[in-house]
Formats: C-alpha cells, structure tokens, sequence
C-alpha cells in the first residue's frame, strides 16, 4: 500500500491526462489496478472520467462506458459544479483540435449532433429534461453553441447545391441539344439519322439518353437540398444522404456525357478509327479530376453516415480485475 499521499494526486494526474488525450490503454490499466479510480472528478469542474471524455471528445474513453456494470448508471447521472449532467456537456461545441479534425461545416455539424444523440441514448429522461444553473435544457444549450456552426454548414449546402446545380443544368443542356444533332447528319427527306444501323451511334444515344436523365435527377437532389429546412436533426442523416445521392448520381452523368462524345466521334469518324480511339484517354482527364476534387468528401460522409462511426457499442466487459493489485 503507498501512503505518500502525493502517490495519489500523481496516479490522479495522469488519468485525468489519459482522459483528455484518449491513452484508453493506460485507463483501462490504472483502473483495473483499482476500480474505486472511477469515480474520481477533476477539482476545477466537479467532471468525472467520462463526462471529462465526453468533454474532450474522446471517444476511445467513452466508449468503454459501454462494457462497464452498473456503475455505469451512477456515472451518467452524476452531475459537474454548475450542476451540468453528462448531456449538457456534450451540447457543447468540441474542442477547436477534435473539430479541425473533420473537413467541412456540414460534416463538423454532422458529428456534433452524433456525439449529442448517442449520449442522449445512454440518459433517461430526466437527465434530457433537466435544467443546469443558468436554467437551461441540454437541447437549450446545445442549439445555443451550435447555431453559429449550424448557419456555417447551411451556408456551405447552400454553396454547394448551387454550384453542383449549374453543372448538372449544364449537362442536361448539351445532352438535350446533343440528341437531336445526331453525328453524321439525318435523311433530308425522313429525318431519319443516317448512322442509324451503327453500333456506335446507337451506343451515343443510350450514353446520351442516360448523362440527360442523371444530370436531371441530381439537379432535382440539389433544388431539394437548397429548400431543406436546415435544422440541426437534418444534419445527421437527410442532408449527408441527398449530397451523397446527388453528386454519385452527378458523376454517372459526367461519366456517361464523355462516353457519349467518344462514341459519337467514333461513329462519326469510322473512316479514321485512330482518331476516335486518341482522344479516349484525354476522356478520363475530367472524371479523374472530378474523382480527385470530390472524392475525399464524398468518402468521408458516406463514413460519417453509413460507416461505424466513432462509437463501438461493445458491452462486453472490460473491468476484469486480474491478480490483486493495490493502487492508492
């Protein structure tokens, strides 16, 4: 047993540490040495380990609330010096470190309200209901920190719904046009298309038909977007789902425009098939672009949104204390 009493304010330190820098390996050691370490609190505040987890937006920490017995219960309900409970701390903005870490508002928004539902499953309904000192509901505060970050992130849907617009009224545009000016001219007498027994003039009209309907589809995804309410709740999963809809579905039509130019230059020039295959390396240029601008957020919002996210809702207990070991 060590009986120097600055022992423990050093073994109290570093946990608190532990918890602010996610070290889930050293915390789940220290208190498995000694359990009775999980209801320590920091001085300043009156928090404990994982209203200070959830704090700190650390969600290695926080997710070992999950595998603990029903202590559990007793830690969610306690409450910090300005009689916060765990749900009101959560409705705080993160720390500008955790949310440098996500790109774009929409995402930062996206994963703040994450953070807010998945401690609010772990509540009753008290604790959502309850007032701290300054008389305010979690859902009070969290609205109150938040509504800066929520205009941000409406701001750039907005954005990017309009520019993501143009471009598929762009494409729409030139497909339509692109249909009835078929390559190699039609009968003057019918109007027939004379390429119309070539495989690839028919070729040009599916990959046509089919760039026009898409960038159509996802110009109606956007004008959906622009006339979202913007709530915070929209933010979780409508707003992530029609952005991700909409710029597959955007990218299929500008796959699909290309295809339609190669095939019908092909059809045009069947004389000089040379030509037609040169230029179909230059028609990967714009998708690769497009793949190298959009994807790294197209990817991380599917994650955020369809991925496992942050939490791992693992009750299997991990506070199995091995060989007696005395801490403090």
């Amino acid at each position: 047993m060590v009986k120097d009493e600055s022992w423990k304010e050093t073994v109290y330190e570093a946990l608190l540490e532990a918890v602010e820098n996610g070290n889930k390996e050293f915390f789940i050691e220290i208190i498995k040495c000694n359990p009775e370490l999980l209801w320590i609190s920091k001085a300043t505040s009156g928090r404990n380990l994982f209203q200070l987890a959830v704090a700190f937006r650390q969600e290695k920490i926080f997710n070992l609330i999950y595998g603990l017995d029903d202590r559990k219960f007793t830690l969610l309900r306690s409450y910090d010096r300005d009689h916060n409970n765990i749900l009101h701390i959560v409705a705080h903005l993160s720390p500008p470190d955790q949310l440098s870490m996500v790109s774009g508002a929409a995402l930062k928004m996206q994963r703040e309200t994450q953070w807010f539902e998945e401690v609010k499953s772990l509540v009753s309904e008290r604790e959502v209901l309850q007032k701290n000192n300054e008389s305010k509901t979690p859902r009070q505060v969290f609205e109150e920190n938040h509504e800066p970050l929520r205009k941000e992130a409406e701001d750039w849907m907005k954005y990017t719904a309009t520019a993501c617009s143009f471009v598929a009224a762009l494409i729409a545009t030139v497909t339509f046009q692109a249909i009835f000016t078929v390559p190699g001219g039609t009968d003057g007498t019918l109007g027939k298309p004379l390429l119309l027994q070539d495989s690839h003039f028919m070729a040009f009209v599916v990959v046509d038909s089919l760039s026009f309907f898409t960038s159509c589809t996802s110009m109606l995804i956007f004008l959906s977007i622009l006339t979202s309410r913007y709530s915070f709740d929209d933010f979780i999963l409508s707003l992530p789902r029609k952005v991700i809809l909409a710029l597959t579905i955007l990218f299929i039509a500008i796959a699909a425009m290309l295809a339609a130019f190669i095939t019908a230059l092909n059809a045009s020039m069947r004389q000089k098939p040379i030509l037609a295959v040169s230029m179909v390396p230059l028609a990967y240029l714009p998708i690769v672009f497009f793949l190298m601008l959009q994807y790294p957020l197209l990817k991380e919002m599917i994650s955020f949104t369809y991925g496992k996210g942050v939490f791992r809702r693992d009750t299997k207990s991990w506070l199995v204390v091995g060989p007696k070991h005395t801490l403090l």
